[in-house]
């Protein structure tokens, strides 16, 4: 999860245009909720961004920022709790303290509220205040940084935000085809797949992704399927498989390619790339397959936590030998591009 850079962002936020409306609903990410007219929302529905808006501080001289970011859901909220604590005890935010982060009961069950305290070197006493909340299998930060000239008026506010904002499922862009089968369709791409057992479609984190799933979360990280689509175009599968593994070395030095080979798919042929990699402190396994498709090139990535990859590879490749594009027509006319 990304975190709002605010000094860096007030000045070009302060000249953004006043959005008049009280009301804001965000439908694709499942969220609906109550802005002031005067915290003037100058970013929405950007990636894993929901809104950005600017919260008036007269008595300081620069705003500071409201927000509110999706990300996947960690198993529990304790498991966040202990993941921000961690970072404190390691320093790991020196230019902050970590003044609150505990979990707390509220009408719809529970909240995580975290608090960070800084004096920056542009001036003044900041607090950072995070409300993390899951809803249908996403995790919702709400993230409010002001001075302290302003933070007892837009703290009151900043809650009622939180209290009364409405979830709803987001719209992953795929639909139940065969709940016994956990097949999905993807409506606009029209192509459709079978889902490992226990997992299901949640908000893409990137706007190229055509498709993006996840397993049953374990801690904060959730095993999860990205499908991506290129246009069509002569593929070598043989050919790949020589050159992909350095290209992937390139991109990311370290990775170790366990295996990169032609597998049959179907009556065609798909390049299976296992690669082992970090993610922080994650030992990672992927497991892709590329093919031609009739309308795209398509890219099917399953990553994992490699001490559980073995064991569920087995529901991996039957998932992707389960892929199929269907008949109708791409509204979009072409594959979506990257920003």
């Amino acid at each position: 999860m990304t975190s709002i850079p605010l000094i860096a962002l007030t000045s070009a936020l302060a000249q953004a245009p006043e959005a008049p409306a009280r009301a804001f609903d965000a439908p694709k990410y499942g969220l609906s909720a109550k802005i002031p007219a005067a915290w003037k929302i100058v970013e929405r529905e950007k990636d894993e961004r929901i809104f950005v808006a600017i919260v008036p501080q007269p008595g300081f001289g620069s705003p500071g920022v409201a927000a509110c970011e999706l990300a996947t859901a960690p198993e529990t909220l304790d498991d966040y709790r202990t993941r921000i604590d961690r970072t404190a005890e390691r320093g790991n935010r020196p230019d902050a303290k970590l003044a609150t982060n505990r979990i707390v009961k509220d009408a719809r069950g529970h909240h995580l509220e975290t608090v960070w305290e800084s004096h920056p070197a542009a001036g003044g006493f900041w607090r950072e205040v995070t409300i993390r909340v899951i809803a249908n299998r996403q995790l919702y930060s709400f993230i409010l940084n002001v001075e302290d000239s302003a933070y007892k008026e837009a703290r009151p506010t900043f809650d009622a935000i939180v209290s009364d904002a409405a979830f709803s499922p987001p719209d992953t862009g795929a639909d139940s085809l065969a709940k016994d089968a956990n097949r999905w369709l993807q409506r606009e791409y029209k192509f459709a797949l079978d889902l490992p057992e226990g997992w299901g479609p949640v908000l893409a984190p990137s706007a190229v992704a055509l498709l993006f799933a996840n397993g049953p979360p374990h801690g904060i990280w959730s095993d999860n399927l990205l499908v991506l689509a290129h246009p069509r175009r002569e593929l070598d599968l043989d050919e790949l498989a020589r050159d992909l593994p350095d290209r992937l070395r390139d991109e990311e030095p370290g990775c170790e390619i366990v295996t990169c080979k032609v597998v049959p798919f179907g009556k065609a042929k798909a390049l299976e790339t296992i690669a082992r990699t970090r993610r922080g402190p994650f030992s990672m396994t992927v497991i892709e397959w590329r093919f031609p498709g009739d309308r795209f090139d398509y890219e099917l990535k399953f990553t994992a936590e490699s001490d559980r990859f073995e064991k569920q590879v087995p529901a991996f490749r039957k998932s992707l030998r389960s892929f199929r594009e269907l008949p109708g027509a791409v509204s979009s006319g072409g594959v979506r591009k990257s920003a």
